[in-house]
């Protein structure tokens, strides 16, 4: 969601609200836009994972009557921990993790299940499959035996159709594909999905864990036709995946050029004596502030322009209002990462592998757009947005134990503008008064400009905050247990 003059209702604990304790309750008031394949999740100290998820479809009549399709498919795929989100934080931001490692996911879902559904296709219609990766690390991919997807929509953007085998869907991501039926199916047919494995480091879980395959069902003259042609087993492999950077907005967007605000970034994975291991993409991990940013940039008057007054823990960054902005990303990690902006849309200009050349001719006309691109190993992504929505908004990697060993920026957008639009609201200021926490000032609670050098140390970083060994768990054990979810 855009949350055009809802800032407040964007949902990050730490940017625009306190956290919603147990028994408490918050209303989210905002515009349903833009139109498209969409999800909601808890973003609060890695609890999503969990279960706290579910698909959001907003609905675009119009568009939807122009693609001819009898039925639309709700679909989602994710990773899955049988141990509780909890433990493995604790594990993860533990100082005994002294490489970062991250545990592997036990198995894949399909609709939040290990029990594939059968989709029911009749000759010669179209469908519209929205599927959504809701996963809190690996990628899936996604393919039906016999049969091509025409990409139409990835993000909410709908783009120009294009054909594909396979699609990959990274945690977060979110694609929109026509399928049209076979004319004279002389039988039924399989589909796959299967979480990919790039990203894990050890204890890899077997094809069949990671592996749904299903059944696509036609009927003719009223009979349905049971026997299935090439059967697909658990050890599918992907032939041909299309590549995102090939997609082309429906809207033509040209590629937005000078950019007047570069942001350079780099995924920087350290390990801090007596801390853990972090992964910074600007100046420090990011960390809760005492006052979310986005209290911040509405109370502080003209001290909100500047970035100091967020504190260095939540890796601010300031954009002027309507400039063009420009984030330029590195990743000398051996994995790849799928960084996510909130508030924007963006266009994807360049990716690759090794680091930018520059080369500013060699950009595509009409770029990719999109809100969750994934960075690739050894290798940089440069996206660019017009800043023409006043607020705070986070930009993190959707590795959801990365997130919370800090893998995130904070961008103020226009806070002068947005202290004219926009206000703290009542509900907001009631969750953190019931958490004791600061609901207007700077990253110290104070009023006003605070110094870099004093919101180093007087503000909330990696070195004088205790995390949240538990994430969000109310009351964590006061000795190490495991749950286990089966």
């Amino acid at each position: 969601m855009y949350q055009q003059g809802t800032s407040a209702y964007d949902g990050p604990v730490g940017l625009t609200q306190c956290p919603i304790n147990p028994g408490d309750s918050y209303t989210y008031t905002f515009t349903a836009n833009p139109a498209g394949t969409h999800w909601y999740h808890s973003h609060d100290k890695g609890q999503y994972p969990d279960g706290l998820r579910g698909k959001m479809i907003i609905h675009d009549p119009s568009w939807e009557k122009s693609l001819n399709v009898v039925q639309q498919l709700y679909l989602s795929m994710s990773d899955w921990y049988h141990t509780q989100m909890p433990y493995l934080i604790h594990d993860y931001l533990s100082p005994d993790n002294t490489v970062g490692d991250l545990p592997s996911p036990d198995s894949f879902l399909f609709n939040d299940t290990r029990t594939a559904p059968t989709f029911k296709f009749s000759p010669g219609k179209r469908y519209l499959l929205r599927i959504v990766n809701l996963g809190a690390l690996a990628c899936g991919e996604f393919h039906i035996d016999g049969h091509t997807l025409s990409v139409v929509g990835i993000d909410g953007v709908h783009v120009q159709p294009r054909n594909a085998d396979t699609i990959l869907i990274c945690a977060g991501q979110r694609y929109d594909v026509v399928v049209t039926g076979k004319l004279n199916p002389l039988t039924s047919f399989n589909w796959v999905a299967k979480m990919t494995t790039d990203m894990l480091t050890h204890d890899i879980p077997g094809d069949d864990a990671v592996t749904v395959v299903g059944k696509v069902l036609y009927t003719l003259l009223g009979a349905i036709l049971n026997t299935t042609a090439n059967l697909l087993s658990p050890s599918w492999t992907a032939q041909v995946v299309l590549d995102d950077m090939t997609l082309k907005p429906l809207d033509g967007q040209k590629l937005l050029t000078n950019p007047t605000n570069k942001i350079d970034l780099k995924s920087n994975q350290t390990y801090y004596q007596g801390i853990g291991t972090r992964i910074k993409i600007g100046q420090e991990p990011w960390v809760e502030p005492k006052v979310p940013s986005l209290y911040t940039a509405l109370s502080t008057g003209s001290a909100a322009l500047n970035a100091s007054t967020y504190g260095v823990g939540v890796d601010p960054w300031i954009l002027k209002s309507n400039e063009i902005v420009q984030v330029y990303m590195e990743n000398p990690q051996a994995f790849p990462h799928p960084m996510h902006l909130h508030g924007h849309e963006f266009q994807v200009v360049a990716r690759g592998t090794g680091s930018w050349d520059g080369n500013e001719g060699a950009l595509p006309q009409v770029p990719m757009k999109r809100d969750v691109v994934v960075i690739p190993a050894n290798g940089y992504i440069v996206l660019r947005f017009k800043a023409d929505n006043p607020g705070v908004w986070f930009f993190h990697c959707h590795i959801d134990l990365h997130l919370t060993g800090g893998m995130a920026s904070t961008f103020i957008e226009a806070p002068d503008v947005l202290q004219k639009q926009q206000f703290i609201p009542a509900a907001g200021t009631g969750l953190c008064s019931k958490d004791g926490q600061c609901t207007t000032g700077n990253c110290a609670c104070g009023q006003g400009y605070i110094s870099a050098s004093d919101s180093q140390s007087h503000c909330n970083t990696i070195f004088n905050v205790k995390d949240a060994d538990y994430g969000a768990l109310t009351n964590p054990p006061t000795s190490r247990r495991r749950a286990v979810v089966f």
